[in-house]
Order: structure tokens, then sequence, then C-alpha cells
């Protein structure tokens, strides 16, 4: 029969990549991490994990079988803060996706801050503008920017946002500025690669995008191209603030984009809605949003 400790172990060993890795993580030996991996699979019959000579990758399997272990474990650590009294430490490893402009400008700044408060807690982010799927890509939850569409996760919003389109000074003056949807023929734009579409209100279809398109591949690239002056860009009024505000960046077309709401959201898989942890990091990622909270 396999232990509690063995299940931590696998779930070790999936978040840090392999069995080495999770022994010095845990301050054990390989030999014993391998042994309570293979008591586990031969109590399971399946194999959790491809292995080769240089690392290991979850299987099919293996991936379930996460997903379920890691709400039992955090479901088992509330327990135990709670009924021993120390329900502000928390212990874990913390995966969260979330778009570069977001890690950057409002995590990461502050993140001392909450690892100062949970000194047990240790964290993996993937910057990506892509969509993410939390369940297979083995997130604990993500930080998302628009409307929400996938209603089988659980949400909680934790700021305004709108989208706005922005150029350059520098390259307003070269181009003109552009008074209405239509005028955009003349102009450049800087897009990532699945924003090939600006809808306006009263203007159906994409007709009004700019000719000249130069594409970049995350958000964070995409500001400095438009602060370079390679043309108008769509972005989060949020992922722009401070350019605005130092006159890097101007507004372009306001009022003109069709449904511009895009609100900062935290999402998490069904089976982590009583994750002690996430809440924590919900709870620290609305505060660096201070100022542009929804109640």
């Amino acid at each position: 029969m396999y232990s509690l400790e063995d299940l931590r172990t696998f779930v070790e060993i999936a978040d840090r990549g392999g069995i080495t890795a999770a022994a010095r993580s845990m301050g054990a030996a390989p030999a014993t991490i391998s042994h309570r991996l293979s008591k586990l699979e031969d109590h399971l019959g399946v194999s959790l994990f491809h292995r080769n000579s240089r690392n290991v990758s979850l299987s099919v399997e293996g991936e379930a079988f996460r997903s379920r272990v890691v709400a039992i474990l955090d479901e088992l650590t509330n327990a135990e803060t709670d009924i021993g009294g120390h329900g502000s430490l928390l212990k874990g490893h913390l995966r969260v996706t979330m778009a570069p402009w977001i890690l950057s400008r409002f995590v990461l700044p502050l993140l001392e801050r909450l690892r100062d408060q949970h000194p047990g807690l240790t964290f993996e982010f993937l910057a990506s503008d892509r969509y993410v799927n939390l369940v297979e890509e083995q997130q604990d939850c993500a930080i998302r920017v628009g409307r929400l569409h996938d209603s089988s996760l659980l949400s909680r919003k934790i700021a305004d946002n709108h989208r706005i389109l922005c150029a350059a000074p520098g390259y307003l003056k070269s181009f003109g500025v552009p008074a209405q949807p239509r005028d955009l023929g003349s102009h450049r734009a800087v897009c990532l690669p699945w924003q090939r579409s600006w809808e306006f209100d009263g203007v159906k279809g994409p007709a009004n995008m700019p000719g000249d398109t130069l594409l970049v591949s995350n958000s964070d690239s995409l500001t400095d191209a438009a602060i370079h002056g390679h043309g108008i860009a769509l972005k989060s009024r949020l992922a722009v603030a401070s350019e605005m505000d130092r006159g890097e960046l101007v507004e372009v077309l306001p009022g003109a984009l069709s449904s511009p709401e895009a609100p900062i959201s935290v999402l998490r898989p069904p089976n982590l809605k009583g994750s002690r942890k996430v809440d924590a990091f919900s709870d620290f990622v609305r505060s660096g949003f201070s100022g542009f909270n929804s109640n």
C-alpha cells in the first residue's frame, strides 16, 4: 500500500520535472524518491510517467491522477492548518499562467510580499498570451483578460479593464491621426497573430484594419513595437497605463471599438475550489490591481 508521502512525492516529481529535482526539493536521496514512485505505480498498476535517459513526463494516466491528488493534498493541508491553529501557513507548489504584461507589471514587482507571508509556497509562472488549458497543462490557476467563455472553470473578477487603440506620438505625426475607422486604410498596425480583426461600433467585418501589419509574438513586444512607432496597437488600457502617463503612447479613436470591456479574472479548475494556496494568490493579485478592483 502506498502512503501519503508517496503521493506528495509523485506530485513533486511532476512539478519539478524529474526524480533528481524532486529529491533535491524534498531533501531525500534520489533512490528513495524512485522507490516511492515505483511503489505507487505498482499499486495502481499503471505507469504515471514516460521516462527517458534525461527526464520524465506525465503519462495520460499520470495527468489525470495528478489533478485528483493535488486537490486531495490541498484539502488535507486545509484541514491540518485549520485544526492545528496554523491557518496562515501555506505550503506547496503553485503553477499559474498569465499574459506576459500581467506578470511583469502586476505580479513580479510585488511577489516578494507574498513569499515573505507564505515562505512555504513555491511558484512556477507560465507567461503566455495564448489560451492555456489549465487541466491539460497542469496549471493551478490562470489570470485572464477579457470576457470568459469556459464555463467549466471557477472565476473571480479582480479588476476592470478596457481595450483601446494606441500609438506613439511620433508615428501619428508621420501618418496622421485617424478621425474614424475608415481612415485606418492608410495606416500601419502592430498585432498579435490572432488580432487581425478589429471590431468597431457600426462597422461590420475587418475591412477597416490597416493594410500594413507587423505581427509580434507576445503582448510586451507589442507594446515595445508601438512605442517605437511601428503602428497602431490594440492593447489593454492597464497594460499601457504607464506608457500613456509618460506620453510614450496616446489613445487613437477613443470610444470607437465595439465591446471594449476586458476585465481581469483569476480562474481555477473546479477540483481546486477550496485550495487555500490559490485563494491566497488570488487575494494577492487583487491587491496588485489596487485602484482597478471591481467589487
